[in-house]
């Protein structure tokens, strides 16, 4: 890009315009990945950093800075990757609708910033990507994904991402394990067990209570008639000898964790896997 265009992009707008970042051109790809954060969404976003970062100084305000550089980066490569969906799915839209659309996007450009671990940008390119195929998108809705998104930690999403798979991917022999997930998180069994109570907390997980009626009927009418046998005996003033050892129930009926709808619906809306 020529520093003539790139001038007149710096003065037409202080901040990012999605209609900014798609009249740049797939030629910017380059010169993103060449020269990281002097692409030009770069120039645009890092000469407002001072008024998108406020009330902050010295060492925080470079790490915030540096942050917010190092995440605008990895958007900006993500998000030109995407270009071509994003400008198909804008060519029958309203101005009406790319006005909201825009609006939406400088939503995910907030979550973007702030963003801790750098990994989880992608998803984040992938919302948006599907926010351009609806016709209409509420901001409570993409918010509260996104909200969602940004509460979660890679370890999450790669747990979330194996019970996905699990269930709704076609290549079963090919998928990775728990045990791929653990030994990539370097977790315990007990962690990775934590991890999935906390997506359940979210309600992004479910349970499912696997029924066994009949064995464990059958089990528990075992252990009554042991009970009565054990009390008749304990009551019996002539009965000798030792009691009979009581035990307790082995019930198989349990409770096992399984994808949401929306836990589902999430997946499918920022990770782009192959379903069956």
């Amino acid at each position: 890009m020529n520093e003539e265009k790139r001038k007149n992009l710096k003065e037409t707008g202080k901040g990012l315009t999605l209609e900014t970042a798609l009249s740049v051109g797939s030629d910017t790809a380059a010169d993103i990945v060449k020269n990281s954060i002097t692409s030009v969404i770069g120039d645009i976003l890092v000469d407002t950093a001072g008024s998108l970062i406020p009330g902050v100084s010295g060492a925080v305000q470079n790490y915030k800075r540096n942050r917010f550089e190092k995440n605008i980066t990895t958007f900006a490569e993500y998000l030109y990757t995407k270009i071509e969906n994003i400008r198909v799915n804008l060519e029958h839209k309203s101005d009406e609708q790319k006005e909201k659309i825009d609006q939406l996007f400088h939503y995910v450009m907030d979550y973007v910033i702030d963003e801790q671990q750098e990994d989880k940008i992608e998803y984040m390119v992938n919302g948006f990507v599907n926010i351009t195929e609806h016709e209409q998108v509420s901001d409570d809705f993409i918010l509260t994904y996104y909200d969602v998104l940004k509460e979660l930690r890679m370890v999450d999403i790669s747990v979330l991402r194996l019970m996905y798979s699990s269930r709704f991917m076609f290549e079963q022999e090919t998928r990775e394990t728990f045990h791929d997930v653990m030994e990539m998180h370097g977790m315990s069994y007990e962690q990775y067990e934590s991890v999935r109570r906390n997506l359940l907390r979210i309600g992004l997980l479910t349970t499912k209570t696997d029924l066994s009626i009949t064995d464990d009927l059958n089990e528990i009418a075992k252990r009554f008639k042991e009970l009565y046998t054990y009390l008749d005996k304990l009551t019996n003033p002539r009965h000798k000898g030792s009691l009979p050892k009581l035990k307790e129930p082995k019930l198989k009926s349990k409770e096992n964790f399984e994808m949401s709808k929306f836990g589902r619906d999430f997946v499918e809306f920022f990770l782009s896997l192959d379903k069956e």
